[in-house]
C-alpha cells in the first residue's frame, strides 16, 4: 500500500519538476534528506528518487529552462570547494587495493557535491533560501519526528538504528544529523510568518532532541552539549538563549530514558571501552595511510580494506597503542581521519579550509548587516544557525565517518550565497547614493 501511494506521489512530482527547475531542485534536496526507500518494501523501494530529480534538475539547467537562474560564486568557499572535489576524485582514481565500498562512496560523494555545486544557480533570493530550509527540515526532520515519537510512546524502549541504506545509516550518524538540524528548526521558528509553521518547527526541534536521546549515541550527546554552549556564546540575547538551553536541559533530565544515562556514564570509561579502542585503532591506521600517501591518500574507505588495515595497523606513530589482533578493519570513525586516509594531508587541509571559510563568511555577513540600511537581521541569524550546524558537524564528526554528508556542504554553500546577496545590496546602495542629486562625481 505504501508503495502504491508513493507511486502516485511521484507521478505528481515528476511533471511539477519538469515545469519548474526550482521545484526540481527542491525535490532533489527533499528526496536526498528523506530517503523515501527506507519506508518502502515493495516495487518502489528500488526507485532512484535522487537520481531522477537530480537528472531533471541538471537537464533543465543544460537546456536553459531555469527561471531566474543565478551563477556559480567564485569566492573563497567556491574555489576551495571545487579544488576539494577535484582532489577527492583524483584520490579515488588513484586508490590502492580497490575496496568494494569505493563505488558506493564515490556515487554518494558525486551526488552530494553536485548538489552543492548547483545550489548557487537556484538560491538567488531570501525566499528561495527559506523554502530550501523548509524542505531540508521537512525531509530529514521527518525521521526525527517519527523516531522521536516512537521514543516517547515506548517510554524510551524504542531502538533507533538509523536510516538503512542511506548516509545516516546507523544510530550515531542519525543522532549527528538530528543535532545539525536543530539550529535550522529554530531559525524557521523565528522567521516563518504563519503561527502553524512556527509551532511545527518547534515540534520538530523537540522530537529531534528525543531522537538524539533515544539513539544512545555518546557522540550525539557531546554534539548536543557543545551546540548548547556555542548557541549561548554566539547569541546576542544571552538571557533568552540561557533560558532555552536550560529548558532543553531540564527536559533531557526529566524525559531521557534510563538506558541513555547508563550509556552516557560510560564516557568516563572510554579508555577501557572496546568500541572506543577500535576507533583509536582506526585512527592509527588512518594516520599511517596518510603518512605513506600524504598528497592523495589511498582513496575512499581505504581504511576498511582488510589488506590495507593489516599493512598499517602495527606501524608506530603518535597514536601509541598496540592494535589487538581481534580488532578487524573498520570505518575511520572520524571525519578528520576519514578525509586524511581517503585524500591525504592535502585533502584534510582543504576540508578544514572549507569549514574555516564558512566561519569567516559568517563574520563578514555580520559586518555587512551592521552597515546596510534596513532590517537584514535574518542574514545574520541564518549565518549563525548554519555555523551552529557546522559546529555540531565538526564536534560530532570527531567520532563518526560523515565527512561527505551532503547537508554540510549545502549549508556551507548557502552561507556563501547569503554573503553574496548582501554584497550585491551594498553595491546597489552605494550606486544609489552616488546617483543622488548633488552627489554625482565629476570626472575630468
Amino acid at each position: 500500500m505504501r508503495d502504491l501511494v508513493m507511486f502516485f506521489i511521484v507521478l505528481g512530482w515528476v511533471p511539477m519538476a519538469f515545469m519548474n527547475g526550482f521545484v526540481a531542485f527542491l525535490l532533489w534536496i527533499y528526496t536526498s534528506m528523506l530517503s523515501p526507500q527506507f519506508f518502502l518494501y515493495g516495487f518502489m523501494s528500488g526507485f532512484r528518487y535522487v537520481f531522477v530529480f537530480a537528472g531533471i534538475t541538471l537537464g533543465l539547467m543544460v537546456l536553459g529552462r531555469v527561471k531566474d537562474r543565478g551563477q556559480f560564486i567564485w569566492d573563497k568557499i567556491g574555489v576551495i570547494l571545487v579544488i576539494f572535489i577535484a582532489h577527492a576524485l583524483i584520490s579515488a582514481l588513484l586508490s590502492i587495493n580497490s575496496n568494494p565500498a569505493v563505488s558506493f562512496r564515490l556515487e554518494n560523494f558525486i551526488k552530494g557535491m553536485a548538489l552543492a555545486l548547483v545550489t548557487p544557480f537556484f538560491l538567488t533570493t531570501r525566499e528561495r533560501i527559506h523554502a530550501t530550509l523548509i524542505v531540508v527540515v521537512a525531509g530529514l526532520g521527518f525521521h526525527g519526528v517519527v523516531e522521536g515519537a516512537k521514543v516517547i510512546s515506548s517510554g524510551g524502549a524504542h531502538n533507533i538504528t538509523g536510516i538503512g541504506g542511506a548516509t545516516l545509516g546507523d544510530n550515531n550518524l542519525l543522532a549527528l544529523g538530528m543535532v545539525m538540524l536543530l539550529p535550522l528548526t529554530l531559525y524557521l521558528a523565528k522567521y516563518s510568518k504563519s503561527q502553524s509553521a512556527k509551532w511545527s518547527s518547534l515540534g520538530v526541534f523537540v522530537l529531534c532532541v528525543m531522537t538524539v536521546l533515544g539513539s544512545n549515541s555518546r557522540g550525539g550527546f557531546l554534539a548536543l552539549f557543545i551546540l548548547g554552549v556555542w548557541y549561548w556564546i554566539t547569541s546576542p540575547r544571552k538571557l533568552v538563549s540561557a533560558v532555552l538551553v536550560a529548558v532543553v536541559t531540564v527536559g533531557i533530565v526529566n524525559f531521557a530514558p534510563e538506558r541513555w544515562f547508563d550509556r552516557i556514564a560510560t564516557i568516563k570509561d572510554a579508555g577501557e571501552d572496546q568500541s572506543f579502542l577500535g576507533r583509536v585503532a582506526a585512527w592509527k591506521v588512518s594516520v599511517n595511510i596518510a603518512n605513506d600517501n600524504p598528497i592523495f591518500g589511498a582513496g575512499f574507505d581505504a581504511v576498511q580494506v582488510a589488506s590495507i588495515w593489516d599493512q598499517y595497523k602495527q606501524k608506530p606513530n603518535f597514536i601509541n597503542i598496540e592494535v589487538p589482533s581481534d580488532i578487524a578493519f573498520k570505518a575511520a570513525h572520524s571525519n578528520y581521519f576519514q578525509v586524511m586516509a581517503d585524500c591525504g594531508y592535502v585533502g584534510l587541509f582543504l576540508f578544514l579550509a572549507l569549514l574555516t571559510a564558512a566561519f569567516i563568511s559568517r563574520w563578514q555577513i555580520k559586518g555587512l548587516v551592521k552597515r546596510l540600511p534596513g532590517d537584514h537581521a535574518w542574514a545574520s541569524d541564518l549565518s549563525t544557525a548554519i555555523t551552529l550546524s557546522l559546529v555540531a558537524f565538526m564536534v560530532g564528526g570527531a567520532g563518526v565517518s560523515l565527512a561527505y554528508f551532503e547537508l554540510a556542504y549545502l549549508l556551507i554553500v548557502m552561507i556563501s550565497i547569503v554573503l553574496h546577496l548582501l554584497e550585491k545590496k551594498v553595491a546597489a546602495t552605494k550606486s544609489a547614493v552616488a546617483m543622488q542629486p548633488g552627489k554625482l562625481v565629476k570626472h575630468a
